[in-house]
């Protein structure tokens, strides 16, 4: 049977701008086909199984995938892979920026869904044309100053296809004016607007990155506003407002105010484990990036686990290192039938905050959680209680120093580690990686990484290299402040040769916050 289509709206660019409709869409999908106007930390509401396509900047590249890495150039290209996708009986969202009936083209792709007899749906998405002038605290329209707001196309695509804009239509309105791609055309857009007849001196604005961390906005007398735009070197994607509105900007203006505005920080996680940390980041202004550093892999030795919860009455605890440690144990627990009462008279250690809340949310409270959340910590809260040399089972990544081991043999105690999951490099779309790199090598450069562990910087600077060169990773590196997450990463970042610069006091989110914030707040 033929599968669905949802065309979905992805909204402006901030992830929170996704509507529950979409997030729901994207849980669901077996394929994402996503325009480069997208985010790419909506991928974290994907499957990990999704095959994902998303198109490069460039008019001459292909769409990158995760799936396949086939190329995806053009419209028809595009058409062929949802028929493609959707034919073979799959679930596949097209998510496009923005709104896709709003200078989207879902309307073209539904008709050739249509005629081919594939079932599809539209799931609506915050339109840039509202957002951003509200993120700029422009209101598009206003009692005192416009009751009506005419979206209209600022690109000469549509001219030569014979269906241009009415500009002598446009310049007599009352209303408040949203031109859409903008950028390239400012000049000419403004100068026809004013030989129509609209006063050059119009309060007009230019925003470009609408509700993004690093949103630019240029305010100028409509004759001036392409001067400024010039100099100030703004390149799109970006909107432009006519009308009299674009003076409430003065009282009104909101969110460049935040203290993380204008920065923009990387959070190299897996990226269903990075939503938390990107949410407190984003709503302190900054321009927060998920660069999925880590994915997880099923052990080599699938069935490690469930020996371990059948041989569970040799051991007098259970040593539990990560929240994925966490969900690995209680899922063999569930696989074979018995529940966290086959912990009774078992001590559980976590270790780290995150770990323990893990544990909570799985029912059981852990008998201890070390203050200093990594081995040491561990090591010296067991031998403060006399319990280093029990029997115990450690649960933990196929990485992993051996200390935890080294010190309870040496106390006379038995060790017996089980691999939960392994940590591997995931494949990170190249639009990704070229949006960290400075200006002069065409990308928007960033302010700070955050890296949680060693492996993440690891696997950092090999992804960035692979795409961009050694040189280039180790300058994008050097130039950012390296922001680590506990001593343990900052000594395994410091091995790889690179400098960290500031180290959280904890390894939870709100440390890492207001490491962030010490660090580069206005």
């Amino acid at each position: 049977m033929p599968g669905l289509v949802s065309i979905v709206g992805a909204g402006p660019w901030d992830p929170e701008l996704l509507t529950l409709a979409g997030r729901d869409r994207l849980a669901r999908a077996d394929v994402v086909v996503a325009d480069y106007l997208v985010n790419p930390a909506l991928f974290m509401h994907c499957r990990r199984d999704v095959q994902l396509y998303q198109r490069t900047q460039s008019p001459h590249g292909p769409f990158a995938s995760e799936a396949h890495g086939q190329p995806v150039v053009d419209q028809d290209e595009i058409h062929r892979l949802l028929l493609a996708k959707a034919g073979a009986g799959l679930h596949v969202v097209r998510l496009k920026g923005g709104d896709p009936m709003v200078f989207g083209r879902g309307a073209e792709e539904a008709q050739v869904l249509r005629a081919a007899g594939i079932d599809y749906e539209f799931v609506p998405g915050v339109s840039a044309s509202i957002a951003a002038a509200e993120a700029a605290g422009i209101p598009v329209t206003h009692r005192d100053h416009s009751p009506s707001v005419t979206i209209a196309s600022g690109y000469e695509a549509y001219e030569k296809g014979g269906r241009g804009v009415d500009w002598e239509h446009l310049a007599r309105g009352t209303g408040t004016l949203v031109l859409m791609m903008s950028v390239k055309n400012c000049r000419d857009n403004a100068e026809r607007l004013i030989a129509a007849g609209r006063d050059p001196a119009t309060p007009a604005a230019l925003i470009r990155w609408g509700t993004r961390g690093i949103q630019r906005t240029v305010v100028a007398p409509l004759a001036q506003l392409a001067d400024r735009v010039d100099a100030e070197g703004i390149r799109p994607p970006a909107v432009m407002i006519v009308g009299s509105v674009v003076d409430l900007r003065a009282q009104i203006e909101w969110f460049e105010r935040r203290p993380l505005f204008g920065r923009r920080v990387v959070v190299t996680r897996a990226t269903q484990q990075a939503g938390e940390l990107l949410h407190m980041l984003a709503a302190h202004g900054a321009d927060a990036v998920a660069f999925p550093c880590l994915d997880l892999a099923p052990p080599a030795d699938l069935d490690a686990l469930t020996r371990a919860v059948r041989d569970l009455g040799e051991v007098d605890g259970v040593i539990l290192s990560s929240p994925n440690g966490v969900r690995a144990w209680f899922d063999a627990l569930a696989s074979t039938g018995v529940d966290v009462r086959i912990l009774h008279g078992k001590c559980v250690a976590a270790i780290g905050t995150g770990t323990a809340t893990a544990c909570i949310e799985r029912g059981i409270q852990p008998d201890i959680v070390p203050h200093q959340a990594r081995a040491e910590g561990l090591v010296d809260e067991l031998r403060a209680r006399d319990m280093l040399a029990r029997r115990w089972l450690h649960v933990r990544a196929d990485e992993g120093r051996d200390l935890l081991a080294a010190a309870i043999t040496a106390a006379g105690g038995r060790y017996h580690l089980v691999i939960g999951y392994r940590v591997v490099r995931p494949p990170v779309p190249a639009m990704l990686t070229r949006s960290l790199l400075p200006p002069e090598h065409g990308g928007e450069g960033c302010d700070a990484i955050c890296f949680a562990s060693g492996k993440t910087a690891r696997h950092f600077l090999a992804t960035v290299a692979e795409a961009h060169g050694e040189a280039a990773a180790r300058e994008l590196l050097a130039r950012a402040q390296v922001l680590a997450l506990g001593p343990v990463t900052a000594a395994a970042i410091t091995a790889l040769g690179v400098r960290v610069d500031h180290v959280a006091e904890s390894t939870d989110d709100r440390a890492m916050l207001a490491t962030v914030l010490a660090a580069l707040q206005r």
